[in-house]
């Protein structure tokens, strides 16, 4: 890359946000006044905003960045606007300019940076135009530099968002990070273009991904969702590779939690509710050690239990009749929330089919019923379960924690926690309940590396491996 001055120029000073200095300035500090004061005392390792107009997007934006003014860093990671499909197998678009300016002075781009994930990967272009035209880094800039001081960027437009390109992206820049205290920062909007019903229902499926920390999900659902059937939606997500690239990172220095500051949409603003984008601002977060290490328990009422047991048996019984209808909402929030779950069937005493799914993809009580259904006519285990088998069979639901990742199994806790492996593109899971059959933790983890994953009996012990835990909370049928 070229170190001769080069300035990037404020392209959008005047129609996103105020030309002027003090009146920007005056702006930011208005919305950073009326943004609700954040009290957290763990250590922020990502955060997402959107790059709207000011107008539009700005008080979303602005806890988020009051947030970071308790933050420590000095290098920021922006990761704007991502070209999917017409950028095939490119992870990012990097810029030689030495700075970005905005009304309130030039912010320096960290050059020895950017030209080292550069020369690491051929999968990252030069482009300058690119950047000069782009508006989704700059919206950023003044926001980080009226609550942050003597920091550097390095500024990337996300080429196609894969889970594998986002985790090249956040792996390099853990091996070339030296002493920098790096903040990624991904620059996104949600939904664009549908009602602000439909964004509000699409805008919640999309957060719940990053709450989970699903990369894989996440990804999936920009490129092939189910929200294509929706009139008017052009996309639920533009920077997926840039909140992936959030997830990745900070799984990586161990955070723990993603808080969902703001959620809202442009109709707010407008007030017209028939064509939007939404947005959300987020904060990634690795809990401190006066914050405590208990894992949240997640657990139902008993009224909703026996609401989803009595779904399950229904779902089963219904396919197997052809008299079934698809349930109706249920009048319970709980139950509407997005949630990962396994359902799983036995037959005096033994196994007759599980299913699930380690992602929050679908509202908890459509969860349910997909998973009893292909629980008993979709295991390729055993064969479809029949109608005089139906009052033989006991149904069990487990409704599972968000995934978190552990340095090694030292962190599991037998008995409690479930746990998945990945090695590459092979992966297993076992739920906490296979505690009961395999007590100890080496035959644990390497029936579950042998069995479940297809690897080798000992990857759990490899620093190849990645590890999650989980916990379950899980339920079942009494005596009918």
């Amino acid at each position: 890359m070229n170190r001769q001055e080069n300035i990037r120029p404020a392209r959008v000073a005047g129609s996103f946000y105020e030309r002027n200095a003090e009146a920007l300035r005056q702006e930011i500090q208005t919305r950073l006044a009326n943004a609700p004061a954040y009290n957290g005392t763990d250590e922020i390792l990502a955060a997402a905003v959107p790059h709207a107009g000011y107008v539009y997007s700005a008080d979303i934006a602005a806890p988020v960045f009051k947030a970071l003014s308790k933050a420590t860093f000095d290098t920021v990671i922006v990761i704007g606007h991502d070209f999917g499909a017409n950028a095939p197998g490119i992870i990012g678009v990097l810029c030689d300019f030495t700075a970005f300016r905005t009304p309130l002075g030039d912010v320096p781009v960290d050059l020895e940076l950017s030209e080292a994930l550069h020369s690491a990967d051929e999968r990252f272009v030069v482009n300058n135009h690119v950047h000069r035209q782009e508006h989704s880094i700059e919206v950023q800039l003044p926001f980080l530099q009226t609550v942050a001081k003597d920091f550097k960027i390095v500024p990337i437009l996300f080429g196609e968002a894969t889970p594998e390109h986002c985790h090249r992206l956040a792996e390099l820049l853990e091996e070339h990070r030296g002493n920098r205290r790096i903040l990624v920062l991904s620059s996104t909007d949600l939904s664009h273009y549908p009602t602000a019903q439909t964004a509000r229902k699409l805008d919640a499926q999309t957060v719940t991904f990053a709450q989970h920390f699903d990369l894989e999900g996440l990804c999936r659902w920009q490129s092939q969702g189910p929200w294509e059937r929706e009139l008017g939606v052009e996309t639920p997500i533009c920077s997926a590779g840039g909140l992936g690239t959030a997830i990745v990172w900070a799984q990586m220095h161990g955070a723990s939690q993603c808080t969902v500051l703001r959620q809202g949409n442009s109709g707010d603003v407008s007030g017209d509710d028939a064509r939007v984008v939404g947005y959300a601002s987020m904060l990634f977060v690795k809990k401190s050690a006066s914050g405590g290490s208990a894992e949240p328990e997640f657990a139902l009422a008993t009224a909703q239990q026996n609401y989803l047991l009595k779904l399950a048996r229904q779902t089963i019984q219904d396919e197997l009749t052809g008299n079934g209808t698809p349930p109706e909402p249920p009048q319970d929030d709980a139950l509407l929330q997005p949630a990962a779950v396994f359902v799983t069937l036995h037959k005096q005493g033994r196994l007759r089919g599980c299913i699930g799914t380690t992602a929050a993809r679908m509202p908890l009580y459509k969860a349910v019923a997909e998973y009893a259904k292909l629980a008993a006519f979709e295991d390729p285990r055993f064969p479809a379960v029949t109608v005089d088998e139906l009052s033989e069979l006991d149904i069990e639901i487990s409704v599972l924690s968000p995934m978190r990742k552990i340095a090694s199994a030292d962190a599991i806790v037998p008995g409690k926690h479930g746990v998945t492996v990945r090695q590459g593109f092979r992966s297993g899971l076992f739920l906490p309940q296979v505690w009961e059959q395999l007590p100890d933790l080496e035959s644990f983890m390497g029936y579950l590396c042998a069995e479940k994953a297809g690897l080798p009996w000992n990857a759990w012990q490899s620093p190849k491996t990645e590890l999650q835990v989980f916990t379950v909370h899980a339920f079942q049928e009494t005596a009918r």
